[in-house]
């Protein structure tokens, strides 16, 4: 019962307000698969044995982000701007700290105080907390899958530019070897880095079919239309 008392203190904050009677989902739902992805990757043999707490981990997947929902609630950002870069170790303070505010009645102390060490360390590549690397893992997981392709998407049209751009920028990230980078640096274990690069994979195949379809290539593949002479002038 805490543990839904502890989500719906963490939906509440993560839907973000669009009008007097919407709600933006975007970051709440990231927040929910990250926090699944935690558990599942908890319960994984290739840990070693070792068995983070899973109520640590739904906890602190759900409250990861929280500094982004804080930041743009203050008018720092735009909704459309949420989880458009990374997210910087002020905002995991912020979420440790709402974590802690929030739920300081509703959970242990030892789980809030594990699931706010967990949040503030997961940006640490180096850092020896089970549970941090878990969450960093299950996040870096979320962005890398089709969800990437959304989250792209609604950046751009909130800017303006058209979509042909989101095929551009993934061949340019792919050029510079941007995602080998990520898949090198942003996880701990092999399996994580072997399920990113299927994710991966998933990706491009969309991005060519996005490429082919913008392109109208199927329809030049089998119709060759002549190209329509410049009208004759007038005199």
């Amino acid at each position: 019962m805490s543990l839904e008392r502890a989500q719906q203190s963490a939906k509440q904050l993560l839907l973000l307000p669009i009008d007097e009677t919407r709600q933006d989902p975007w970051l709440w739902e990231h927040a929910t698969r990250v926090a699944q992805s935690a558990q599942t990757l908890g319960a994984w043999p290739e840990l070693g044995g070792r068995s983070p707490d899973p109520t640590v981990l739904a906890v602190a997947g759900l409250f990861h982000d929280a500094g982004w929902a804080l930041e743009c609630r203050q008018g720092r950002y735009a909704r459309r701007q949420v989880l458009t870069r990374p997210t910087n170790d002020l905002q995991r303070e912020l979420a440790a700290a709402v974590l802690l505010e929030e739920l300081n009645t509703l959970l242990p102390g030892p789980v809030l105080r594990q699931a706010g060490e967990a949040i503030r360390q997961c940006n640490d590549r180096r850092t020896t907390l089970l549970e941090a690397r878990v969450l960093a893992d299950a996040d870096a997981l979320d962005e890398m899958g089709m969800a990437y392709v959304m989250r792209q998407f609604r950046q751009y049209e909130a800017e303006g530019r058209p979509l042909q751009q989101l095929v551009d920028t993934w061949q340019r990230q792919k050029e510079y070897r941007y995602w080998e980078v990520r898949l090198a640096d942003g996880f701990h274990w092999d399996l994580t880095r072997t399920l990113a690069r299927a994710r991966l994979a998933s990706i491009d195949a969309f991005m060519q079919a996005l490429a082919r379809d913008l392109a109208g290539a199927d329809l030049t593949d089998h119709v060759q239309v002549p190209l329509a002479a410049p009208a004759a002038p007038t005199t």
